[in-house]
């Protein structure tokens, strides 16, 4: 904070005392506001939470919101503005700007197209550029590392270094597409995929499924889904251990990234178990809130149909069909 700068307190006091008893709720104060304006700017008050706390989330957010400061702090209420005028406000509200994925160019996010991938080469001509990007981002942003304080400075190493990792992972999905049945498991979970958008997405809007627009993979639902194939096809492998979080915002597309993994999942293991032996509970799904479970439990439910009806053409998914419980 600059040489100067105060903070200052304002409070609403209620010292009405009521007529008598049975009118005691005349001297209460409902949905009171304060509000404080300026003639020069507010001063922004940084959070030094993150630099204080040996919490890794704290640690990150302290990094990734460290130009974002607070003008109002409320005291048993919630307090917002900008740097020339501040209130409080009982219920607070905050605009979540949209995230709209980027165009990336040479990236084959098409599921038809994957789904018709010819050998490894293809695929690596299709899907490499993803990573020769990505790694272009990272060294675009190691420019922003900041260089105080150090912790901070810490921190964002450290981000770098898990993003290598990242990268690293999902380059080995995408060599992992040179061994022909792991190649055919993943052409096959994008035309299910695929399939299944149209299904789901035509009743949505109104079309016939011939006419809904081509399936594609937002980047980062296809570099999640590259990045867990070899832990799901090499059960010896390192990543077998990881667990990944996968935090996008409402709407973002989680559930398509993750019903293609377990698309993958389930063909891999019929192709590598011929006959009922492919059969079997594969993926556990749990969810905390019974309308999510109800959302969910369809959009699985059209996969597994679509699945389902690939497995009538193509015997080597096996003779069990493929099954959803609740």
């Amino acid at each position: 904070m600059p040489e100067g700068a105060r903070t200052i307190s304002v409070f609403l006091v209620n010292r009405r005392t009521p007529k008598a008893d049975e009118f005691r709720d005349e001297a209460f104060t409902f949905q009171a506001e304060l509000s404080q304006t300026a003639d020069r700017p507010f001063l922004p008050r940084p959070n030094s939470v993150g630099l204080l706390s040996d919490d890794w989330d704290e640690n990150v957010a302290d990094l990734q919101y460290r130009d974002v400061g607070e003008y109002a702090v409320g005291h048993n209420v919630s307090a917002y503005g900008d740097a020339r005028k501040i209130h409080t406000c009982w219920i607070p509200r905050a605009q979540v700007e949209r995230v709209a994925p980027a165009k990336i160019e040479g990236v084959t996010l098409g599921m038809d197209a994957l789904g018709a991938l010819a050998d490894g080469p293809d695929a690596a001509s299709k899907l490499m550029p993803l990573v020769e990007h990505y790694r272009e981002w990272i060294e675009a942003q190691r420019a922003t590392i900041p260089t105080s304080p150090l912790k901070r400075t810490q921190t964002a190493q450290a981000l770098f270094d898990r993003d290598k990792v990242a990268a690293n992972r999902i380059e080995n999905g995408i060599k992992l597409l040179n061994q022909p049945d792991c190649l055919k498991a993943f052409r096959l979970a994008n035309q299910a995929m695929a399939t299944a958008a149209r299904r789901r997405l035509g009743p949505m809007l109104q079309k016939t499924v011939e006419s809904v627009k081509a399936p594609e993979w937002r980047p980062f639902q296809l570099a999640f889904l590259l990045m867990n194939l070899p832990g799901i096809a090499e059960p010896s492998g390192d990543d077998r251990e990881v667990v990944d979080l996968l935090f996008f915002p409402t709407g973002g597309g989680k559930t398509e990234a993750y019903l293609g993994l377990a698309a993958f999942t389930l063909i891999m293991r019929r192709l590598r178990n011929p006959g009922v032996t492919g059969a079997g509970l594969s993926v556990l799904m749990r969810y905390t809130l019974r309308l999510l479970t109800l959302d969910q439990l369809s959009r699985a439910a059209t996969l597994m149909c679509a699945l389902e009806l690939m497995r009538e053409n193509d015997e080597t998914l096996g003779t069990w069909p493929f099954e959803i419980g609740l």
